[in-house]
């Protein structure tokens, strides 16, 4: 168990922990919960030891090897990704010179030589030695690192690559338990489905922040919350979390509610006969008991979830407010998007998505009319009137300005509490509002800018990463608002749970295509792990054409005559054909798959044999041929991934 005992953490005179004694399971995956700035970062460094409690202990189990992923991520002078993912196993890729070094030294009479030798073979060892690049780039291409990207220096790389490749890092270390403090920030759908796969065949735990619900729900069997300066852990993940904070509330209420009618019970009491000298023995029993029953009070915190704010609709556009039509667009001489065809009609709920990358912000750029097609046409409907929120919006910002005025200068209404309540539901209240904008951090201005632009939301909302900076009560907010919200979204997201509760439509983003999938994230999730299985996959598409650059299929438009029952038929009877003809083919994959594992199986028997272990040119021979076996069966997995 990792135990923190009787801990207390202040920064100025905001207390995060008072006192608090807990333990996590290292075993367990646990969430780690609260509210923006109740210390979840802070319980994370105190394990790392890179905080320490104002007063207290956190004992860590002996032996017990824990990795960081930090939220922030500091620019690693000019390594590359690729050479960040491996910096913790250098001793080990030098292996052959550190060997022919001790190999000299054992000629000499260094008897420490030898030692070196046992050593450095026991790690190999554990560690895969021979494997270690395969598998890092395995790793980075997994968490969609480009492979062009792989030898750039990170400090040329946005912070989301950096983040990648530190991520990797800990991933190829393997540790006993993982801190892992946002680690689906800057994931996008492909990455965080392998991300997802890689952690459910770690064998340690994990403790996670994260302001994804659903990906807590997937990965978490444990939540540890903070509340009210202390810490609770409870069985089971976010959700059932959720039930059980929910009874313990519904309990803690009751219990107020019965104390609070003694308590007033008896100091009616007491006020009633304090004076008289006959009863003056029996109020002083009252006033004892009044101070016990209120030390009996469970101490009840004020939801931020409370906080309930609509967003009104400027009017009603035509059917179609937003169109493409045969339209291309990119920066230069660099075309991100090709010929694209889309119609987006009155009250749809779209969520972009696709690799980063892709051109998800372009569309969105394109569609708000601050960048021009480069051929083509972008057709705005009847009445439309869009808001668009972008990163840009933080520049624009008046650092003079307070946040009640910048948020008053946009607003639709006058109205003072419709302002505050607005700047509540991006979590900023009390005498906050009155701060200056220049005070403010980039993750405070985003959402400042985001309250600016929904106080007067128009009728079509364009928003590009709503949630970045929010917490997962913040993000209920957002959704539930969103959802009642009577005019139309378009918004690039990567939280699921937002997306989940908001989109009644798809649109893929890949380069060189566009795709659109009418429906639920749940039926995108599902298409995407089917064909990529236990691989990130290129996004090669199922063979299918679905609604592809046409822009058609829920609330688009039809290009073609409606088929004839003849045609129907016959296409039928094909799709059949070319389906058995996929089935025939996946079958014999699988059959040549089996054998390349099987033989992989052997090979690594041998490299890892005790009897081999001073058998330097067979170690190499057969850490060759598994390269070459691996190399052989992702080329397969990649075929039948296609035909599948």
């Amino acid at each position: 168990m990792i135990a923190f005992e009787n801990i207390s953490k202040q920064y100025g005179d905001k207390a995060l922990f008072d006192g608090v004694t807990f333990s996590v399971n290292e075993k367990h995956n646990t969430a780690l919960i609260g509210p923006n700035g109740s210390g979840k970062t802070t319980l994370l460094k105190m394990i790392q030891n890179a905080e320490q409690p104002d007063k207290g202990a956190v004992v860590i189990p002996g032996g017990l090897s824990v990795g960081w992923l930090p939220q922030e991520i500091e620019t690693l002078s000019d390594a590359t990704p690729l050479d960040t993912v491996l910096e913790p196993f250098r001793h080990l890729l030098q292996y052959e010179q550190t060997l022919s070094e001790a190999a000299e030294g054992i000629s000499g009479g260094d008897e420490r030589a030898l030692r070196r030798i046992d050593e450095l073979e026991r790690e190999m060892r554990i560690h895969d030695g021979f494997s270690l690049n395969a598998r890092a780039e395995m790793i980075l291409e997994g968490l969609g690192v480009p492979r062009d990207y792989w030898k750039r220096p990170l400090a040329n790389l946005s912070g989301g690559y950096r983040m990648r490749a530190v991520l990797g890092r800990l991933l190829l270390q393997n540790p006993g338990y993982m801190l892992l403090d946002e680690p689906t920030n800057h994931l996008d759908m492909d990455s965080l489905i392998w991300l997802e796969k890689f952690l459910s065949s770690y064998k340690g735990g994990m403790l996670i922040v994260s302001h994804d619900r659903d990906f807590l729900n997937r990965m978490c069997t444990h939540t540890a919350d903070i509340r009210c300066r202390t810490v609770r852990i409870y069985n089971g993940n976010y959700d059932k979390y959720l039930t059980a904070k929910a009874e313990e509330e519904a309990a803690a209420a009751s219990l107020a509610k019965n104390l609070g009618a003694k308590i007033a019970s008896a100091e009616r009491f007491v006020e009633r006969f304090k004076a008289k000298a006959s009863k003056a023995t029996q109020a002083q029993s009252k006033v004892k008991m009044i101070e016990s029953l209120k030390a009996e009070l469970p101490e009840i915190e004020q939801e931020q979830k409370s906080i309930r704010f609509t967003f009104t609709c400027s009017g009603e556009p035509g059917a179609v407010p937003l169109r493409l039509k045969n339209c291309s667009a990119g920066y230069g001489d660099n075309v991100v998007l090709n010929k694209l065809d889309l119609e987006i009609r009155r009250g749809d709920k779209v969520a972009i998505i696709g690799p980063n990358g892709a051109g998800k912000s372009t569309l969105l750029k394109l569609l708000a009319g601050t960048i021009k097609p480069m051929s083509g046409d972008m057709v705005l409907g009847h009445n439309a009137e869009l808001r668009y929120f972008g990163q840009h919006q933080l520049e624009q910002l008046d650092g003079e300005s307070t946040l009640y005025d910048t948020v008053a200068s946009h607003s639709a209404s006058s109205d003072k509490n419709y302002i505050r309540n607005a700047l509540g539901a991006f979590l900023f209240s009390g005498t906050s509002i009155e701060k200056r904008v220049k005070v403010l951090s980039g993750g405070e201005k985003s959402r400042l800018a985001l309250a600016s632009i929904l106080v007067s939301p128009g009728n079509v909302l364009l928003l590009d990463e709503p949630t970045n900076h929010l917490d997962i009560s913040s993000i209920e907010m957002l959704s539930e608002s969103m959802a009642d919200y009577a005019g139309t979204v378009l918004f690039v997201s990567h939280d699921e749970y937002f997306i989940s509760r908001l989109a009644n439509r798809i649109i893929e983003v890949r380069p060189g295509r566009m795709r659109d999938f009418p429906g639920k994230l749940a039926d995108y999730r599902y298409y995407l792990e089917t064909l990529f299985k236990e691989s990130k996959g290129a996004g090669n598409g199922d063979g299918k054409k679905n609604n592809a650059n046409t822009g058609t299929g829920e609330g688009g438009k039809k290009n073609n005559a409606e088929p004839s029952a003849d045609n129907e038929k016959e296409n039928r009877m094909k799709e059949r054909e070319q389906r058995k003809k996929r089935e025939r083919e996946a079958a014999k994959l699988e059959q040549e798959i089996a054998r390349i594992e099987s033989e992989i199986a052997e090979q690594e028997s041998a490299l890892n044999d005790p009897a081999n272990a001073s058998n330097y040119e067979l170690l190499h021979r057969t850490s060759d041929k598994i390269t070459g076996l691996r190399a052989e069966h992702d080329g397969l997995m990649e075929r039948w991934m296609a035909v599948g």
